[in-house]
């Protein structure tokens, strides 16, 4: 079991760690942020989902509607670069002549910044990340986009489901997505539960429709979301099973870590899968996404557990680093 093994090494490093105190302020919570400038052909289709969604999250969150042509542009960013958008500063959105057919273009043309996101566990393949400030102290804070993430764990598995059904994937896998749906559900409802109990409203992500994802794009999203970040959130939980300070916080942590160490290990055997219905040259650009995923954990883990309260793990960022290093080699082998 690749995944359960890595975890169990890893966790050996644990008592090398000198455990981190909870007095004093994380740092170096800077992800890498890039300007950006967009000019990109829509579908009306496209145009309209980007709108819905951002008007349904808003809407959720208890904010003002969205301004049409910025929450394009960030959907567009979202999907282009995999990256979240901090702002936009500008922004010009055509639509398509209505007569012109389906198949006829629309154009947004932006620029703005983004900053790198860093997640736990699979995210949807058209993940939208949430962006209302959802308040609350540090710790609120980190169990609610821990809730915001499960929640949309929960759809991942639901969209992969279904998409495995209609290409007539094997029933076991089919039946194993369906499980781990109800696995992140019960995760989302606990997380979001401490999270309300520490003052803080948890959005729900909004569902989107993925069907239509081609093999190679699945395979590309489950060799990173699911082989390499779904297997670390189980790491991730596991040592908050270990160190968190509070025992209702450990409790909670160590049935999350059961659940992960086997939805990593499912995303191991779709991968597996996946490959057989690729071409010799989709597997080799399967394999630089994973590889690329790999070598990028460790300052992945390194940034992430910097802005995480040291309650909810005891190690700093570093350790997380070293951590991630242990982990992603054992991962490879």
């Amino acid at each position: 079991m690749r995944v359960r093994s890595a975890v169990l090494s890893s966790l050996a490093l644990l008592p090398l760690f000198a455990t981190s105190g909870c007095g004093g302020r994380r740092t170096g919570c800077d992800a890498p942020t890039e300007r950006f400038e967009l000019d990109e052909l829509l579908t009306a289709d496209q145009i309209d989902e980007a709108v819905k969604d951002a008007t349904d999250a808003a809407s959720k969150a208890g904010v003002a509607p969205p301004n049409e042509c910025e929450e394009v542009c960030r959907a567009t960013y979202r999907r282009t670069r995999r990256w979240k958008p901090t702002g936009v500063e500008s922004c010009t959105l055509t639509r398509p002549e209505q007569t012109a057919g389906p198949e006829a273009h629309g154009r947004v043309a932006c620029s703005g910044s983004g900053v790198e996101y860093y997640c736990e566990g699979r995210r949807p393949l058209a993940h939208a990340d949430v962006d209302a400030d959802m308040g609350g102290d540090a710790m609120a804070r980190s169990l609610a986009a821990m809730a915001w993430l499960e929640a949309a764990s929960v759809l991942a598995f639901d969209e992969l489901a279904a998409w495995l059904t209609v290409r007539g994937a094997p029933a076991e896998l089919v039946e194993r997505c369906r499980a781990a749906a109800e696995d992140e559900r019960r995760h989302a409802r606990w997380l979001t539960h401490l999270a309300e109990q520490r003052g803080v409203r948890v959005p729900m992500p909004t569902p989107r429709a993925t069907n239509e994802a081609s093999v190679l794009e699945v395979a590309l999203h489950n060799a990173v979301e699911g082989c390499v970040h779904e297997s670390f959130a189980a790491l991730m939980a596991a040592v908050r099973a270990e160190r968190a300070e509070e025992p209702w916080l450990r409790q909670v942590f160590a049935s999350i870590a059961i659940d992960e160490i086997r939805h990593g290990e499912l995303a191991w055997e779709l991968d597996a899968w996946l490959r057989t219905r690729l071409e010799p040259t989709q597997v080799q650009r399967v394999e630089a996404a994973q590889r690329e995923a790999l070598a990028r954990l460790p300052e992945r883990a390194r940034r992430a557990q910097a802005c995480t309260p040291a309650a909810l793990g005891g190690i700093d960022d570093e350790q997380a680093q070293q951590l991630a290093s242990c982990f992603a080699a054992r991962l490879a082998a």
